[in-house]
């Protein structure tokens, strides 16, 4: 197994061979086996993110074939295993650069790079924003965070856009916090979306402006903010939606979207809340 085996203690190392060859287990088992082994990856990447991992060292784990690892992972995670690594690594950086004073270069190589230009490049291109203006941002001042969670306008005194998507978020009964909606071309929150709105609280919410195209809604709430690093911490966020739905050509209602807590096997989050929510308020001010 080679290196990466000495990773699974060895009560789960008989487990897994009991599950696999021992007996032939129902679906609900199945399923069940296939998360857990997921999981296990994971956890295992997560602690070797500056490591060359290799698609066999995450199916040795997992005690797969590669070709069935390679299908489960996606089925689990809705991602193919190297690029799901690849969203765990750019996660990482941005959690150092937010809270270390690690150089950029030694950040670079401890997520597993060997390039600088290849990560500042990926990083930019995911959360809109070089490693080195991130790392300012977290030194902007912060007094006037909550304004960027102004509530939108009152639907019920206008009339709802011609070009929209409305729907509500619930949270859980102990939930306070903002919540951020986003229309999105994957079911993986990253990037910009084609189009956001956020609310204070669990309630309706309406989306304008949507361009022509299919969306994910997806829907992130999170604590309420004291700084700028609080908008990045998102394994602590609820998580909510994947309704597939077509925009720009009329309105549309999304099915009420539940939030959740994150689980083991859940994409990372890779949005740039300050920026997404600044240009929000900028396209809601009046002309």
């Amino acid at each position: 197994m080679g290196k990466w085996s000495g990773i699974i203690p060895r009560q789960l190392e008989a487990e897994v061979l009991l599950d696999s060859h021992n007996r032939a287990p129902k679906r609900p088992d199945t399923v069940e086996f296939h998360s857990r082994a997921v999981q296990r990856v994971v956890g295992a990447i997560r602690q070797r993110l500056d490591e060359n991992i290799s698609l066999a060292d995450m199916a040795s784990v997992a005690y797969m074939s590669r070709y069935h690892f390679n299908r489960t992972f996606r089925q689990v995670t809705g991602w193919p295993p190297r690029r799901f690594l690849s969203k765990l690594r750019v996660e990482a950086a941005t959690r150092m650069l937010l809270n270390t004073d690690s150089s950029v270069t030694d950040i670079c190589l401890d997520v597993g790079y060997s390039s600088l230009g290849t990560f500042v490049r990926r990083f930019s291109g995911v959360l809109g924003i070089s490693p080195r203006k991130l790392r300012m941002l977290r030194q902007s001042p912060s007094k006037n965070l909550l304004e960027c969670f102004e509530p939108e306008p009152d639907t019920a005194m206008n009339p709802l856009p011609q070009h929209g998507v409305i729907g509500r978020v619930q949270g859980p009964p102990s939930f306070s916090g903002p919540i951020f909606i986003g229309l999105f071309p994957s079911p993986i929150p990253e990037g910009r979306p084609a189009a956001c709105a956020t609310i204070t609280q669990s309630g309706e919410f309406v989306m304008s402006r949507v361009p022509i195209g299919q969306y994910y809604v997806l829907a992130l709430g999170m604590a309420w903010p004291h700084t700028v690093d609080d908008l990045f911490r998102y394994d602590v966020a609820l998580r909510g939606g994947g309704q597939l739905v077509a925009g720009g050509q009329s309105t549309v209602r999304c099915d009420d979207i539940v939030l959740r807590a994150a689980s083991a096997t859940d994409p990372p989050v890779l949005l740039n809340l300050p920026l997404l929510l600044g240009k929000n308020r900028e396209l809601r001010k009046p002309a």
